[in-house]
């Protein structure tokens, strides 16, 4: 909307696109003269560009979460558009850091080829074709016999290993719940290649804490891998206050949820850490506050870099408009005479 006047989140808009601690990346620099160093520096504008997309993520939630329910036809089109255009964005991002990569991979075997010597000017064409992984061409005399392999060899072999997909992959199946006691259940999915994953939450009576072990099976039986976690919630009255510890491995995340009187959040706050050797290293907050007179909510999130807190991603969201939450009569039948003769 042009004028801030029709816009009812003018605001947050303003404050969403102006995000000057997103600034300060790798600048990219390239020196002819040595393509081990453009290579290098491709490969930091790979990690850099990689880095900034998990800002997307809010361009995935944020549609789902002001079109949710039952919603007009025109508002549902609006969501999946929205949602269309955020995937449209992460793929065309995605390839283009494996552009840099394969950029920074070629001039990478071209310094190879020609080791410590001017690769520029002594590289011949079909030595860049076959960087590029051109199989028409023979492989260059110089080039050391352990370099060769292309990216989409490289994503073959990886595969080959058949390395289990990630918890959230669409290749585990709708998981199957059994109850082996009144604490303990057990989540079983099956995966590709035969594989089973297999989830154990148990919930100790009393104490707050919930057990978390999910381990998986290859297709003859082996144990592929296994992960656990342990959670602890705890909660106090005086300050109306939750507090959830989530343990796994040597990382650490502790959540404080402080509630209002009419039982909205107030404040949120998640700390990360790792222990390494019993000494543990903050790693990450992230911070969520809500203004009881605007409703305005902000959701930071802070990384640790160089010993020092900085942001790393920040939204404002507002007030959210006011909906039906049941079935509103339509206004027509107070005049109709038959459904009036009914009331």
């Amino acid at each position: 909307m042009g004028v801030d006047g029709d816009n009812p989140y003018s605001s947050q808009t303003t404050a969403n696109t102006h995000a000057p601690w997103i600034e300060g990346g790798t600048p990219l620099e390239v020196d002819l003269s040595g393509l081990r160093d453009y290579a290098k520096h491709m490969a930091d504008q790979q990690r850099d560009l990689m880095s900034r997309t998990v800002h997307l993520s809010h361009l995935f939630k944020m549609p789902n979460e002001a079109y949710n329910g039952e919603v007009l036809g025109e508002a549902a089109f609006l969501r999946s558009q929205l949602q269309s255009n955020a995937s449209e964005l992460s793929a065309y991002l995605s390839n283009l850091g494996q552009t840099l990569f394969n950029i920074g991979s070629a001039a990478q075997t071209i310094a190879d080829i020609y080791g410590s010597g001017d690769a520029t000017g002594a590289a011949e064409l079909s030595d860049v074709l076959f960087a590029f992984g051109d199989k028409s061409v023979p492989r260059p005399d110089g080039l050391p016999p352990y370099v060769g392999q292309t990216y989409q060899e490289a994503l073959a072999a990886n595969a080959a290993k058949a390395a289990p997909p990630p918890e959230t992959s669409a290749e585990w199946k709708t998981p199957e719940q059994t109850s082996t006691s009144p604490y303990q259940t057990t989540l079983t999915a099956q995966g590709p290649n035969g594989m089973v994953r297999e989830t154990v939450t148990t919930n100790v009576p009393g104490s707050g804490v919930t057990l978390v072990t999910t381990t998986i099976y290859d297709s003859k039986g082996k144990v592929v891998s296994t992960t656990s976690s342990r959670t602890t919630t705890t909660y106090d009255y005086a300050t109306n206050s939750q507090v959830q510890t989530v343990e796994s491995g040597d990382t650490a995340t502790t959540t404080t949820t402080r509630y209002g009187s009419d039982g909205a959040v107030v404040n949120e706050e998640s700390r990360s850490s790792t222990a390494t050797n019993g000494h543990e290293t903050p790693t990450g907050r992230r911070e969520v506050t809500v203004d009881p007179s605007t409703g305005e909510r902000v959701e930071t999130t802070y990384v640790v870099r160089d010993g020092r807190e900085v942001v790393s991603d920040r939204v404002v969201i507002g007030r959210a408009t006011e909906g039906e939450t049941g079935y509103q009569e339509p206004i027509a039948n107070q005049y109709d005479p038959i459904m009036k003769g009914h009331g």
